[in-house]
């Protein structure tokens, strides 16, 4: 009798240690655990995206935004921000790093039956990038449905490839020395709110919130080197 009593109290024990994993406690703390959330957007097709202990810019594959500027800058940027912004997407990436150190992806939003890029090239907003995706076939045939459609930017009649060539235009730089004014001219850096410097002629110059200016304080840039010239 002694013996099925301690066998009894054993399965009381166990059962009640089973269920205090169950708790509301344990049940909100796994539902507050971190997502891979869009929190940010910097231009068309560039995104921060928020991990458990990252903060991440990724860029969208296969699909080329107009410039500041140019003509669809704004209605892509504000397509950017509506898709985007507070969603936790599937993302599948097409390149770690791209020569802007952004990683390249795919994004899959959970409630569309269309991508982001797909849907982007469909609509107009933006244009398909051949050459990153190798001539992909869905996205070849969304923009020949835009363009027979003459659907947002096939409606302006802008030469968008023409306007950007085969390269970032870049800045000119100043001179050294200008011989009118007898002085020399200081370098003016872009340090930005994280306190990245970047100088002219980089593709981050002016972007975003920040300020100009000549003694810079703060981390130089990857990719243009900040405040010493990448040779």
């Amino acid at each position: 009798m002694s013996a099925s009593l301690s066998f009894l109290s054993l399965i009381f024990l166990f059962s009640a240690f089973s269920l205090h994993g169950n708790t509301p406690d344990s049940l909100d703390a796994n539902e507050s655990a971190p997502r891979n959330e869009i929190i940010r957007v910097i231009q068309p097709g560039v995104f921060d995206i928020q991990s458990q202990d990252f903060l991440i810019r990724m860029r969208a594959w296969g699909v080329e935004f107009p410039k500041r500027g140019q003509p669809g800058y704004e209605a892509a940027l504000a397509f950017t921000e509506k898709k985007l912004i507070s969603t936790v997407p599937r993302i599948s990436i097409k390149r770690e790093f791209d020569d802007l150190n952004l990683k390249v992806v795919d994004i899959e939003l959970l409630d569309q039956k269309v991508n982001f890029s797909k849907e982007a090239i469909l609509l107009g907003i933006g244009w398909h990038n051949e050459k990153e995706t190798g001539r992909f076939g869905p996205y070849l045939m969304a923009q020949l449905k835009a363009k027979r459609l003459k659907t947002g930017i096939w409606s302006t009649g802008f030469a968008y490839s023409s306007a950007m060539g085969s390269v970032s235009p870049q800045p000119k730089l100043p001179t050294l020395y200008d011989r009118r004014q007898g002085f020399i001219p200081s370098l003016s850096f872009w340090v930005t709110s994280f306190g990245k410097i970047h100088r002219p002629g980089c593709s981050f110059y002016e972007r975003g919130r920040g300020t100009l200016t000549s003694k810079p304080t703060g981390t130089d840039c990857r990719i243009c080197g900040g405040r010493y010239p990448k040779k």
